[in-house]
């Protein structure tokens, strides 16, 4: 449910934005931090996750984390005010997007190795069902509403969660071998014989403890160098594309397109298609290899981008043509997520999760995740005025541009790891071209 939690989060902005013009008038910069704002929080909130997990636990911070994100929501609902708007997406965005890497690192840790894959994509699945669902209430509801059934999320969340165990690696990492062997029982069963797992785990601990790296240390390593330039780069190609503009404007959107359907509509559509698309992509990354997948990711999205940009062109200099394609944003729309979805979307985190040894993960997955946030603000705070000044067509071609930059970064840069051990992923980075 943290992964939900998250998707209201980021589902919000796309109804909200319109309704808040029927309540208070809305400037473009009034309009760009309240779309974006939640991205900074985001951000700001990344750096910092591996060391509040490690010091507070997996299950307390996840606990922690509800408390303010419903305050947040609270804010929002009750008060009509733009800097208080801003400030509760801020709080939303700050505590919301945490779950997105305390969700993960918890699923990771209780799971057994045989449905570790499965439930990471559950929390993926989750997070755009989150979105989907805010697309739906703010179709159907009003403002208040809509913030009011989103702040429900997260007490619904703390009710659930508050019954749940610590992760037994966390407590053994804490040389709390009786409350972890109690966990994980907890956790499959109390008929299961759970001590072959258990002396795993202690095998895998004691082998993280005698390998204590130092930053400086891991910077004189090619590979680690190579592996955080591919990690970062492949975020900055992924949000570079526009998807978070996508997400988070897309009424706006389609009502400048002047779509013959309810703009509404047309987002909960793209919704459904991103969540189903998130569904299917667990079995199309194994199956084709994350670079390939890639490839065709960015080559999709560059063509539908670009034929969005073409659609605004039309509509800009030849209305009575652009009655004749009508149908190009959505469907263009919609096959941009479903190849982003299947690729760059799925594929960028994957590879972040296999091309760092265990000892450096933590670091080098917060600091691509800080880049990923940091440019999905960069794009949805620079994406109202981009269509202010420089019109429609050229916003979504600038975004085309950046996704064929991204295929041709993925084509030179990118190292295929499905199908290869963590030793093999290594010497390939280590290896002088």
């Amino acid at each position: 449910m943290g992964g939900f939690a998250m998707g209201t989060v980021l589902g919000w902005s796309a109804p909200a934005v319109e309704k808040i013009k029927e309540i208070v008038p809305l400037t473009k910069n009034d309009i760009s931090w309240i779309g974006s704002i939640a991205n900074l929080g985001g951000a700001l909130v990344m750096l910092p996750m591996a060391l509040i997990l490690d010091r507070l636990g997996r299950r307390v911070t996840m606990l922690g984390l509800a408390p303010p994100l419903f305050g947040g929501w609270l804010l929002i609902a009750l008060f009509s005010k733009v800097p208080i708007y801003i400030a509760g997406r801020f709080i939303t965005g700050l505590f919301g997007a945490a779950y997105s890497v305390a969700g993960p690192v918890y699923n990771g840790e209780i799971a057994q190795k045989e449905i570790r894959g499965t439930l990471g994509v559950f929390y993926q699945l989750f997070l755009c069902a989150g979105i989907l669902f805010s697309y739906i209430v703010g179709y159907v509801a009003d403002l208040t509403t809509l913030s009011c059934v989103c702040s429900a999320i997260p007490v619904l969340f703390f009710v659930v969660f508050y019954f749940m165990p610590e992760t037994p690696l966390y407590l053994l990492m804490k040389n709390k071998r009786e409350e972890a062997k109690k966990s994980l029982q907890w956790l499959r069963g109390k008929h299961y014989n759970i001590e072959s797992e258990l002396n795993n785990l202690e095998d895998f601990v004691r082998e993280t403890k005698m390998k204590n790296v130092k930053l400086k240390d891991v910077l004189k390593s090619r590979a680690a160098i190579r592996g955080l330039i591919i990690s970062a780069g492949v975020m900055m190609c992924q949000q570079l594309s526009g998807i978070k503009a996508v997400v988070f404007y897309a009424v706006t959107i389609f009502k400048d397109a002047g779509s013959t359907l309810d703009p509404y509509i047309c987002t909960i559509i793209v919704g459904a298609v991103l969540t189903g698309a998130t569904g299917v992509s667990a079995f199309v990354v194994d199956r084709f290899g994350r670079r390939r997948l890639l490839l065709m990711s960015h080559v999709c999205t560059t063509i539908c981008l670009a034929s969005l940009g073409y659609y605004f062109y039309v509509k800009e200099h030849n209305p009575d043509q652009a009655t004749g394609i009508g149908w190009l944003p959505l469907s263009s729309m919609c096959i941009y997520l479903i190849t982003y979805t299947m690729g760059s979307g799925a594929c960028s985190w994957v590879i972040l999760g296999e091309i760092f040894p265990n000892e450096i993960k933590g670091m080098a997955g917060s600091f691509s995740a800080f880049v990923n946030w940091f440019l999905a603000f960069v794009v949805t705070v620079s994406f109202p005025y981009m269509v202010n000044d420089l019109g429609s067509a050229w916003a979504f071609w600038i975004f085309s541009m950046f996704s064929f930059l991204g295929l041709l970064f993925v084509w030179f840069c990118v190292i295929e790891t499905k199908g290869k051990t963590l030793e093999e992923i290594q010497k390939e980075l280590s290896k002088t071209k």
